[in-house]
């Protein structure tokens, strides 16, 4: 009888919790809007996460530690939105977390990479992340978050940025490099290089298949290979078919190039910050003369671009040891407002 009685409890019990919930509501709830990645200080551990509502203009700064009660970790390198996940690549602590792109819950985690940058995706359940200071891709699953391999990139020293098309991945080697890899996606084998500038950091796919690559060209502390030395930064543009490289640009030498690529919603302009925010259509076969967005300073650390309405957002390092600012504007260069974030914001995710 008494066994009896508690088990009747237990199942009372289990009812009310059913029904009036008392599971943890979650610390953070996102809908539309931006995620802000702030690098932080190297070596200080002070990474951190902020999310901005463009309809209601609201910010919330330090939000990976408020829905994960952890800090981020020390140098926050890359963030990409894919489905319901979010997963941000925090370079000097070796790790790549996934998180809910709602609660920003850590629901998985890689840990002891060396010096990973960024990820690109072939699959739901295959990616690949890029590495600074190792010529090799880690191969991973995003769904388990657990590595399946590694590919040896022949021909190169490390791994930047990185986009896939017609069956193969492109990676941009920049730290004294001057080649992109290819590796078969088939087999995972580095199949070939492609000469480009000197140091390319930047790569991006446009709607047409065509990869742009921009090289900031080195400078005197740069320890080239094969005799090459610092020149003038340059873009390039690469057929991704016939895998013929050509510049297509050549910039002032000491032109410092304070962010990478963006592309619009169509994938036909190319954005990034030269001094001011350039802005480039790739169906034409000229550079434009002017900037979109005239800046003056040298704080601009980083650039985004919505892909539903072209807004541009721009990270402001402000003096690189207090709390940085976005500064949002229209696809036609008018300030719409700016916020608050982080220590040295430098990249954006759309959701």
């Amino acid at each position: 009888m008494k066994k009896l009685y508690i088990l009747l409890l237990a199942a009372l019990s289990m009812t009310a919790c059913m029904k009036h919930g008392t599971e943890q509501p979650s610390k953070v709830s996102v809908g539309s809007g931006v995620f802000v990645l702030c690098e932080g200080g190297f070596g200080q551990g002070n990474s951190s996460l902020s999310f901005y509502n463009p309809a209601s203009k609201s910010v919330t700064n330090d939000i990976f530690n408020t829905a994960n009660d952890a800090k981020l970790g020390d140098t926050a390198q890359s963030i990409v939105v894919r489905g319901g996940k979010t997963y941000i690549v925090v370079n000097n602590s070796g790790v790549v977390y996934a998180v809910d792109s709602r609660t920003l819950a850590v629901s998985g985690k890689i840990e002891n990479l060396t010096s990973p940058r960024y990820i690109c995706f072939a699959s739901d359940t295959k990616a690949y992340i890029s590495d600074i200071s190792t010529a090799k891709l880690t191969v991973f699953n995003p769904k388990t978050m657990t590595v399946t391999g590694q590919i040896a990139l022949s021909g190169v020293a490390n791994a930047e940025e990185m986009v896939i098309a017609n069956g193969k991945l492109f990676a941009a080697s920049w730290s004294n490099g001057y080649k992109v890899a290819v590796v078969n996606l088939s087999n995972d084998v580095c199949e070939q290089t492609i000469e480009v500038g000197v140091q390319p950091f930047s790569i991006a796919l446009d709607k047409n298949k065509t990869l742009w690559v921009l090289c900031d060209g080195g400078n005197s502390y740069s320890q080239l290979p094969d005799g090459k030395v610092p020149e003038n930064p340059s873009l390039w543009k690469i057929n991704t078919t016939s895998l013929e490289a050509t510049k297509f640009q050549t910039f002032a030498a000491g032109s410092y190039f304070a962010s990478h690529i963006a592309l619009n919603g169509a994938a036909d302009k190319l954005y990034f910050i030269n001094g001011s925010v350039w802005e480039f259509d790739t169906s034409t076969n000229t550079f434009p003369t002017s900037p979109l967005i005239t800046l003056s300073g040298w704080s601009y650390y980083g650039l985004g671009v919505n892909p539903s309405n072209d807004d541009i957002y721009i990270a402001d390092a402000k003096d690189y040891k207090s709390n940085g600012a976005v500064i949002r504007y229209s696809s036609k260069g008018d300030k719409i407002d700016e916020f608050e974030v982080g220590l040295l914001p430098s990249k954006f995710a759309f959701k």
